[in-house]
């Protein structure tokens, strides 16, 4: 994901864990940070943007993972 985000212009470390096809399918609908013909201002925006959705879907992420983790910990706990 984080390959897929810098080549639209996101930065990548937001987007390393973002939920995997949930987060491709919302990259591909992402306008492009790195169009030809934005603005600076317009580019920047878009970047933020989908950088704010590549943080929101990390964080979902990891915590999904942690949820996981604590459940699968809490279960193989003798009674």
């Amino acid at each position: 994901m984080g390959v897929l985000a810098y080549q639209r212009g996101f930065n990548p470390f937001a987007w390393i864990l973002a939920a995997g096809c949930l987060g491709a399918i919302v990259l591909f609908f992402l306008p492009s940070a790195k169009e030809a013909g934005l603005d600076a201002e317009t580019r920047q925006a878009r970047s933020r943007r989908g950088n704010l959705f590549g943080l929101g879907l990390t964080g979902v992420t990891l915590a999904a993972a942690v949820v996981g983790f604590v459940i699968g910990f809490v279960e193989a706990m003798p009674a």
